[in-house]
C-alpha cells in the first residue's frame, strides 16, 4: 500500500467541501437525465424494441468506460491534475441544452431520428465525464487522507442523495402532469433542469486546491504503448488481476439494470409518472449508500465494502423476480417490493465501484494510479454487451430470464472477492511490473 501522511493536508476544509458538494451537486442532477428511469422511459415512446433499448444502453454504459486508459496515460504527464478535470467538464456537459432542444422540436415527428441523437449526445457527455473521472480519482488521492475520504464523499452522497428525493419529486410532477407539461417538452424540461444543477457541479471543482508533484513521466506513452503493457501489469500484478476480473463480473449483473423500469411499465402496469416514486427511493438508497461509505470504508476498509455492495447488488434482481411472481396472485405487494428494488439499486448503484476505486487508492503508489484507474474502466468496457445481452434474453426468453442471470454474475464476483488482500494489511502494496 502506498504511504501517504495521516496528518492533515493543505487546504483540507477547503477541497472538502468542494469535493463534497460536486459529488453532492451531480448526483442529484443526474436523476433528471437518469439512464436507469427517465432516459430508458424516453427512449421507450421513441421504440417498442427492447434489444435496441438494450444495445443503446450498452453504448451509452461504455462512454465512460472507453477513453479511461487514453485518459490515463494523458494524466500520467501532468503535475497536477485540476486543469484536466475543469476542462473535461466545462466542454462537454453542455452538450445537454442542444439535446434538449432536439427533444422538443423533433421527438413527435421524428422519433427514430431523435433516438439517434438522444444516445450519441448522452454518449459525448459520459465521455466527458469519462475525461474527468481519471484526474477526479487521482486528484481525490492528492487531496484528501486515506480515512477520511469515505466520509468525505460519503456526505457528498447524502446531500446529493436528499437532493435527488427532491428531484423524484420534480421528475413525478413533471411527467404526472401531461396537461401542464406535454411531451415531449416534459422530457425536454427534465434535460435542462439537470443541466443546471450539473453546471453548479462544474462551479464546485473550480474551488479545489490541488498540491502540484512531479509528473511520473515526462512523455505520456502513446495509446498504443498503454494498450501493449496491458497484459504485463494484469500477469505482473495477481491482485490486481483478480480485482479487474471481480469488478468486470460484478458489472454484467447491470444486463438486467436497463429493463427493470420497462418491465414495470410493460408487464406490471406501472404508469411512467411512476419513475418520479422510482428516483425516490433510488435517491434514497444513494443516501443510505453515502452512510454506508463513510462508516464502512473508513473503519474496515474497502474489501468490507466491497462485498456488502455485492450482497446488495443480488437484491434488484431478486426483488424484480418476486414482483413478478407476486402480480398476479397479491397485486398489493408489487408496489413496495418495486420501491426495495430500486432503494437497493440506488445503494448499489451509488457505491458499488467506490470499493475498488478506493482499493486501487490505497493499494497503488500516487504516480501509478491514473494507469490503474483507467486499465480497470477500460477493460470494463467489456461490460458494454452486458444491456444487449440483457435486450435478447428479454425479447427471446423472458424478463425474468434477465433477472436470473444478473443474479448469477453476482454470486460468481463475489465468490471471487475472497481471494482479494485487503489493504489494510501491512505489506500489501502493487507489485512492479519489470
Amino acid at each position: 500500500m502506498a504511504a501517504e501522511s495521516s496528518s492533515t493536508p493543505p487546504h483540507y476544509v477547503r477541497n472538502a467541501t468542494a469535493l463534497a458538494l460536486d459529488t453532492a451537486f451531480f448526483h442529484t442532477a443526474l436523476n433528471f437525465i437518469s439512464t436507469t428511469t427517465v432516459l430508458l422511459t424516453f427512449l421507450a415512446t421513441l421504440t417498442r424494441s427492447e434489444v435496441w433499448i438494450g444495445v443503446a444502453s450498452g453504448i451509452i454504459g461504455s462512454a465512460w468506460l472507453l477513453p479511461q486508459l487514453l485518459v490515463a496515460g494523458m494524466a500520467a504527464r501532468q503535475t497536477r491534475m485540476k486543469p484536466m478535470l475543469v476542462k473535461a467538464v466545462w466542454y462537454t456537459r453542455p452538450i445537454l441544452l442542444p439535446l434538449a432542444l432536439a427533444v422538443w422540436w423533433l421527438a413527435p415527428q421524428r422519433p427514430s431520428l431523435v433516438f439517434g441523437i438522444t444516445v450519441l449526445a448522452v454518449f459525448i457527455f459520459f465521455v466527458g465525464d469519462a475525461f474527468a473521472s481519471v484526474p477526479w480519482f487521482a486528484l481525490l488521492g492528492r487531496v484528501l487522507p486515506p480515512r477520511r475520504r469515505g466520509r468525505v464523499i460519503g456526505a457528498g452522497q447524502v446531500l446529493g442523495g436528499l437532493g435527488g428525493v427532491g428531484a423524484g419529486m420534480v421528475v413525478r410532477q413533471i411527467l404526472g402532469n401531461p396537461q401542464q407539461f406535454a411531451y415531449p417538452g416534459n422530457y425536454a424540461l427534465l434535460i435542462v433542469i439537470g443541466l443546471l444543477i450539473f453546471t453548479l457541479s462544474s462551479v464546485a471543482v473550480l474551488f479545489i486546491r490541488e498540491p502540484e508533484r512531479p509528473a511520473a513521466t515526462e512523455i505520456a506513452p502513446p495509446l498504443g504503448q498503454l494498450m501493449r503493457s496491458m497484459p504485463a501489469l494484469l500477469a505482473g500484478d495477481r491482485p490486481f488481476r483478480r480485482l479487474v476480473i471481480t469488478k468486470l463480473l460484478l458489472g454484467f449483473t447491470g444486463l438486467s439494470s436497463s429493463f427493470f423500469v420497462l418491465y414495470a411499465t410493460h408487464r406490471l402496469g406501472f404508469q411512467a409518472a411512476d419513475t418520479g416514486y422510482f428516483i425516490t427511493a433510488q435517491v434514497i438508497g444513494g443516501v443510505v449508500a453515502g452512510l454506508l461509505l463513510s462508516y464502512v470504508q473508513d473503519k474496515w476498509g474497502p474489501l468490507r465494502h466491497m462485498r456488502i455492495m455485492m450482497v446488495i447488488a443480488l437484491m434488484p434482481p431478486i426483488c424484480a423476480l418476486l414482483a413478478g411472481f407476486g402480480h398476479g396472485r397479491w397485486p398489493e405487494t408489487t408496489g413496495p417490493l418495486y420501491m426495495a428494488l430500486y432503494f437497493f439499486f440506488g445503494v448499489a448503484w451509488s457505491s458499488m465501484s467506490w470499493p475498488f476505486f478506493n482499493w486501487m487508492l490505497e493499494y497503488a503508489p500516487d504516480e501509478r494510479r491514473p494507469l490503474y484507474i483507467g486499465l480497470t474502466n477500460t477493460l470494463g468496457a467489456l461490460t458494454m454487451i452486458a444491456p444487449a445481452i440483457g435486450g435478447l434474453l428479454v425479447r427471446y426468453v423472458s424478463y425474468p430470464a434477465a433477472f436470473a442471470a444478473s443474479i448469477g454474475f453476482a454470486l460468481v464476483a463475489m465468490a471471487l472477492s475472497f481471494g482479494l488482500p485487503s489493504t489494510r494489511q501491512e505489506g500489501v502494496q502493487s507489485q512492479e511490473v519489470g
